[in-house]
């Protein structure tokens, strides 16, 4: 086809009035009636089959043709002229363009058409669709697993990215496509490049379309791969992935149970990539699976990627599987007495869950294999989303091939529909030689960049640029400090370990969307970088005046090379380990693995609570206010609740998404203002800082806010202060409460009314009830870590943690002010349970005066509600503290 666009022709306006928000909750026409919808009215039908996808009149103006080829259209004879459910372009004159998802290939093209200088009044208007909130660099993914960045490095929200430019962010799913670039056009008749239905049931008419959708995983494969296998494509899997990690590495802790076990089926870059990470991450306490069709790993990797991945993957604790596939994953339990695998879990006797994959061989000579895991990875195979948005009266009006991309033009416009571009995954493009191009960011960058000279060029009536791919070379992590990259501009060289590492880093800082988050991003990843320098030099001046060591004879084992590599590496030399929240290295530097992802402060979809962050007097907090807080008949109306979340003393906040999530429920179910309290963190502030924070918040409250809040002060009830925390958070709220019943601590006309400890964190050093089946190590270990967040105390002889071990300190808790003390415990918590019962036995035989409730989730772990919000479990939970405060 011909490089030059026809001119744009301005299509008709939208008429009649804009659809009804409200109406966009249910379907594409809400909740107005059918009969009398001259939409629905309208509709046409194909076959049997209604069609009832509201078209604009220029649409069916254009869509009424009874040929094909060049000729004019012909006009329909009656149409009535009805409103529609259209999305309002802000302007009438200028062209639209529709860009859907907002990966590399779809936010570029944005960013490029903003960079483009336009003449006249030819800019167009910019649309981006993605369904979700936040632009995903997703080559850094793996990042999150080691720690080495922060969500919101890798993931910036698309209104931040965007906040300087004229394109206009939705937030949406497409549901359906209808292109009408393909038919024929009546002379003088203005039509539409044709519509998009999304799922919130908004319908966009656009000029021209971006079609960038990308790929999504695809793991129904075989029996069981979907029900127990987990992909790693979007930010949404890598966190349920690092959140399963997270549940395994708390979970054997304190028991002797047999190591980690994660299984990687496949090893193309991806599977490479998690294997060297996860491994890395579990060091001794787990083993990797990596399983793989082909006998070679990342067959389609540069040579010197392939040897220097290859190299890792035996130097550390991987387990190679090659010339394997899948045949099906299922589920069994394992005894924790015997160790013995059954189907049933009463069986099991009170086990826990274990995958198991069955392997066929693809090679001849090898044999079948069964593995166990507890947690599977599925990295191969994808599948396209255009096949299913496609109309179902013209299933094919977009031309794809046989794997569901989109055949394009060497401009990267749909073969067809002069008006239409597909990029990224969606598009199905051939190198010169034939070969298909790679599903990767590099070409989704460099498409990108074309197709927004290449709208530029269809609209001002200019020539089109084929695409032509130029492969720069091909990067992969293979570690906290480890990378290889192959440039392909000079041939034979491979950057590997630190440089490669520190090289990638740079390329992926620089390839960041826009100049305001490179410049924040590259800062951060200097200040870290500058930290792990420091730390390097550490361990090097240490080495170097350590005594010699007798070299060993013996010829150097996968072992040894793994021990050389963490002696090289300054993490390795642990000071403290506190899994699965942290880890400190002896130069001082603390590493978290995973992070933590940053949700913002602000209106919540689903509840309506809004929440602001503030500082309470010399701390911070996030403070909620309930959906119908603005129509409290008079002030004070409603209960206080001043919650601190757990996390060991050394993690978390007010703004990590499940705490969050968890205190805008609270809010709305219990009609309360929430205070989540910003306390600082050990070791880098060790105890008692918290408390202090804690305190200054409380008495923050207690004052009203000091009279300059305006939630606390026309809304707040101050004689109805709750005082609530899980796990360390629950400890911060007893001390908090303990520290209430000093004479003057409670200001006139306040209360404290209640305490919530929900899975409290208590201990002490002789055991309590089941307690007395751990061995000497966990109690070992509960002292020091204890010691480590709060270095200046008594160990687990502390009252702030031992509340009962002295007649001192159980006056003291005896004392406290609240009215009633609800304590909540989990059956199947296996460290604090006990603590938890004996709490509130020992509060009853303190002498408390007050009432005492005790509270039992069954079935479930500790704090196991941030993850299972919705569950049976988490809303018994939620419903018995609401209960608790409304009493």
């Amino acid at each position: 086809m011909s490089c030059r666009a026809a001119p744009w022709g301005r299509p008709s306006a939208p008429r009649g009035r804009p659809f009804p928000a409200s109406a966009r909750l249910h379907s594409p026409f809400g909740g107005m009636n059918s009969w009398k919808n001259p939409v629905l009215k309208n509709s046409w039908r194909i076959g049997d089959v209604p069609a009832m996808f509201g078209l604009p009149s220029g649409l069916f103006r254009c869509m009424a043709s009874n040929g094909s080829g060049d000729a004019g259209f012909s006009r329909p004879q009656s149409i009535d002229e009805a409103p529609m459910p259209l999305y309002p372009w802000p302007d009438k004159q200028r062209p639209r363009v529709c860009i859907l998802g907002g990966g590399f290939g779809g936010l570029y093209t944005a960013l490029r058409l903003e960079s483009l200088v336009w003449p006249g009044n030819n800019k167009p208007q910019v649309m981006l669709v993605d369904q979700s909130d936040r632009f995903v660099f997703k080559p850094m993914l793996y990042e999150l697993l080691s720690g080495e960045v922060d969500v919101w490095e890798i993931a910036p929200y698309f209104t931040e990215l965007l906040k300087n430019t004229s394109v206009q962010f939705v937030k949406d799913s497409v549901k359906l496509l209808r292109p009408s670039d393909h038919l024929r056009r009546e002379p003088g008749v203005s039509c539409t490049g044709g519509i998009v239905h999304l799922e919130s049931g908004t319908v966009v008419e656009y000029d021209w379309l971006v079609l960038a959708l990308g790929a999504e995983a695809k793991i129904d494969v075989v029996p069981g791969s979907a029900e127990y296998a987990l992909p790693f494509t979007t930010l949404e899997h890598a966190l349920k992935v690092e959140s399963e990690l997270k549940m395994l590495e708390r979970g054997r802790f304190g028991k002797k149970s047999p190591p980690i076990q994660v299984a990687i089926v496949g090893l193309g870059y991806s599977g490479v990539e998690l294997a060297a990470t996860i491994s890395e991450r579990l060091k001794n306490t787990g083993t990797v699976k990596a399983i793989n069709f082909q006998t070679t790993i990342c067959p389609n990797a540069p040579p010197g990627n392939r040897e220097a991945a290859l190299k890792v993957l035996e130097s550390q604790n991987i387990q190679l599987f090659l010339g394997y596939s899948v045949n099906c994953i299922r589920e069994v339990y394992a005894s924790e007495d015997s160790g013995s695998m059954v189907a049933d879990a009463k069986e099991a006797g009170g086990g826990y869950k274990k995958l198991v994959l069955e392997l066929q061989a693809a090679q001849r000579g090898l044999q079948s294999q069964v593995l166990e895991a507890d947690l599977v990875l599925w990295t191969v195979g994808s599948q396209s989303q255009i096949l299913r948005l496609q109309p179902p009266d013209a299933p094919y009006v977009i031309p794809l091939n046989g794997r569901g991309q989109v055949e394009t033009e060497e401009t990267l416009q749909v073969k067809g529909h002069p008006r239409t571009f597909a990029i990224g995954d969606s598009a199905a493009l051939r190198d010169p030689s034939g070969k298909f191009l790679p599903a990767n960011a590099q070409v989704a960058f460099q498409q990108a960049d074309f197709a927004g000279w290449n709208l530029w060029a269809a609209i001002n009536d200019r020539p089109l640029l084929p695409f032509r791919f130029q492969n720069l070379g091909e990067m992969m992590t293979l570690g906290r400090n480890d990378a290889a990259i192959t440039a392909n501009f000079i041939e034979g060289l491979t950057l590997e370990g630190p440089i490669g590492h520190a090289a990638r880093k740079l390329v992926y800082c620089l390839r960041m969307p826009t100049d305001e988050h490179r410049v924040k991003v590259g800062i951060s990843w200097f200040a870290k970088g500058a930290v792990d320098s420091l730390a390097s030099l550490q361990t090097a001046v240490a080495s170097a005046l350590s005594p010699p060591t007798t070299p060993t004879t013996a010829p150097p084992t996968a072992a040894d090379a793994a021990t050389n590599r963490c002696a090289m590496d300054p993490d390795s030399e642990v000071a403290f380990d506190f899994p699965p929240y942290l880890c400190q290295y002896k130069s001082g530097r603390v590493h978290r693995p995973g992070g933590d992802a940053i949700a913002p402060a602000g209106t919540d979809p689903l509840t309506g609570v809004v929440s602001k962050d503030i500082h309470a007097g010399p701390a911070r907090a996030r403070v909620y206010l309930p959906p119908d807080a603005s129509a409290a008949a008079a002030p004070g109306r409603l209960p206080v609740v001043v919650y601190f979340h757990g996390g060991g003393f050394v993690v978390g906040s007010p703004a990590r998404p499940s705490t969050h999530a968890y205190l805008n429920d609270l809010v709305a179910r219990s009609g309360a203002v929430g205070v989540s309290v910003y306390y600082r963190l050990a070791p880098e502030h060790a105890l008692p800082a918290a408390y202090d924070d804690g305190w200054a918040a409380v008495r923050w409250v207690l004052a009203g806010g000091d009279g300059a809040d305006p939630w606390l002060r026309d809304h707040a009830d101050l004689s109805r202060v709750f005082l609530s925390g899980c796990s360390a958070g629950a400890n911060i709220a007893h001390n908090m409460a303990v520290r209430a019943a000093a004479p003057g601590a409670v200001p006139e006309g306040a209360a404290v009314r209640g305490l919530m400890a929900v899975h409290p964190y208590f201990t002490g050093k002789e055991p309590v009830g089941a307690e007395a089946a751990f061995g000497p190590d966990v109690r070992e270990f509960m002292d020091r870590t204890w010691r480590f967040v709060f270095p200046g105390s008594l160990g687990l002889d502390d009252p702030n943690v031992n509340p009962f071990v002295t007649d001192e300190a159980r006056a003291a808790v005896a004392g406290i002010p609240c009215e009633r003390v609800l304590v909540c415990v989990a059956e199947d918590d296996v460290l604090l349970k006990e603590r938890g019962l004996w709490y509130a036995r020992e509060l009853k035989a303190s002498g408390y005066a007050g009432e005492i409730e005790l509270f039992e989730s069954k079935g479930v772990g500790h704090a196991f509600q941030f993850d299972q919000l919705g569950s049976g479990e988490g809303v018994k939970l939620q419903e018995r503290l609401v209960e608790f405060i409304k009493k």
